[in-house]
């Protein structure tokens, strides 16, 4: 993965909290290089991020880094 920085994961995650076909007990991957807005997660959910990035804020999910 590689942005251009400043992402805005909000309007995805409240996309999937909407969603009648998103299950309501599936946690949410928030998907990021790093350079983005906090997002506001009120279910269970989860940071994806690249090996040697880091997130512009305290997470309250687990933070995976991948390759």
């Amino acid at each position: 993965m590689h942005g251009r920085g400043g992402t805005a994961p909000q309007p995805g995650v409240d996309l999937l909290n909407r969603a009648e076909d998103f299950p309501p007990a599936a946690p949410v991957p928030v998907i990021t290089d790093g350079w983005c807005d906090v997002p506001r997660v009120r279910r269970e959910h989860a940071y994806p991020i690249p090996r040697g990035s880091h997130l512009p804020f305290t997470p309250r999910g687990p933070v995976f880094r991948v390759r």
